[in-house]
């Protein structure tokens, strides 16, 4: 009997240990968070060394939206746990939910590392990425409580060399571009333009928005003007439409009308993307319809590869049809194009951004360009 007793005391808090994490879990199912919070702590103040509790624990401070008190959690458990796929993930998250979309890459890049197939891992690298880029190539970005985050601006200044051959004077460019984004919330973005072809020089203005329509889908409206353009366009405005789709997919529509001084020309672009592990693969269709010139097919294919959270390095080719402007004429040839481009961060907040590449317009030129910027982000 007394053998009996003293196993029964023995397994008593075990029993209560399962009953109170089953107690906190149902809590949580009923979205009583609050009241899930309390039951875990609690247990927590007689097992502190119950690994179950503060895992959940640590979920339910960031659904509540404090991350910052779910890091400490989360940094205890992966201690004792360094390779713990589910571990890493919730600091992943609670990192991102706190305005850290940059170190959130690292604990999120690491547990794809352990577990390749884990889709919720993949689905929040893409959340991280779009909480770090103007969302026209990214997943929309993740639901998070607003007061859990910071808005991200980043600012960018870069000079562009275009050689040409067959007699044709070369290009040079600059721009200005700025950018302002927040998970869950209105992101714009504009730049200042400055172009020069055929010994004229064009200037412009860029303007954009990123509207998150819910958790999957995205709208991105942009217009450009010159005010007295030679060869570049008076205005364009352009519309895209973006829907997150499971599995790392994306899909999206855009339209664009560009009008210059002596025709007007309208896109229509197709696109598809797929990110896995530190990969990104993309296709567009374009479509274009150029007044009294026919309708040009383009196709664009892209290859990215992340490295250290956000810096990457990629591949563009283009084949098809495109138009492009000699001297004020627009004109509409086969094209083949292809380069390298890529964004290297040196810490969260400094970055270089590069390209090389070349495109061969026709029987018209061959032009190579080298662009370099260096981007601030703030």
């Amino acid at each position: 009997m007394k053998r009996a007793v003293m196993l029964l005391a023995l397994a008593l808090p075990c029993g209560a240990a399962l009953a109170d994490v089953t107690t906190a879990e149902r809590q949580v199912q009923a979205q009583q968070l609050d009241a899930a919070e309390a039951t875990l702590r609690a247990h927590l103040a007689g097992q502190p060394d119950d690994t179950a509790a503060q895992f959940l624990l640590a979920r339910v401070l960031s659904w509540q939206g404090h991350p910052e008190q779910a890091l400490p959690i989360y940094r205890r458990l992966l201690q004792h746990q360094p390779d713990n796929a589910d571990y890493l993930l919730g600091e992943g998250q609670a990192l991102l939910w706190a305005g850290h979309p940059q170190r959130a890459l690292q604990s999120l890049e690491r547990a794809a590392q352990l577990a390749p197939d884990y889709a919720e891992v993949q689905q929040v690298i893409q959340q991280a990425r779009a909480a770090l880029t103007v969302p026209s190539t990214a997943a929309a970005p993740v639901p998070v409580v607003d007061a859990a985050t910071r808005r991200r601006h980043e600012l960018e200044i870069s000079a562009r060399q275009d050689w040409l051959d067959s007699g044709f004077d070369n290009w040079r460019s600059q721009r200005l571009d700025y950018a302002s984004m927040k998970p869950e919330s209105l992101g714009w973005y504009g730049a200042l333009t400055r172009e020069q072809r055929f010994g004229e020089w064009d200037e412009g203005v860029e303007a954009g928005a990123v509207i998150a329509l819910d958790e999957n889908w995205t709208l991105q409206p942009e217009v450009g003007y010159q005010p007295s353009p030679y060869f570049l366009p008076d205005w364009h405005a352009d519309l895209r439409l973006q829907r997150r789709l499971p599995d790392g997919y994306l899909g999206a529509v855009s339209v664009r009308r560009t009008e210059y001084e002596t025709t007007r020309v309208d896109r229509l672009a197709l696109s598809a993307e797929r990110y896995w592990n530190a990969w990104r693969a993309g296709y567009t269709l374009n479509v274009t319809d150029v007044a009294n010139a026919g309708t040009p097919i383009g196709h664009d294919v892209a290859l990215d590869y992340y490295y250290q959270g956000l810096s990457y390095a990629g591949l563009r080719l283009t084949v098809g049809e495109e138009e492009a402007v000699e001297e004020q004429q627009l004109i509409t040839s086969d094209v083949r194009a292809i380069s390298l481009q890529g964004r290297h961060w040196f810490d969260s907040r400094w970055a270089l951004s590069w390209e090389i590449g070349h495109h061969q317009q026709g029987s018209y030129y061959d032009r190579q360009w080298l662009q370099l910027g260096l981007r601030h982000a703030f």
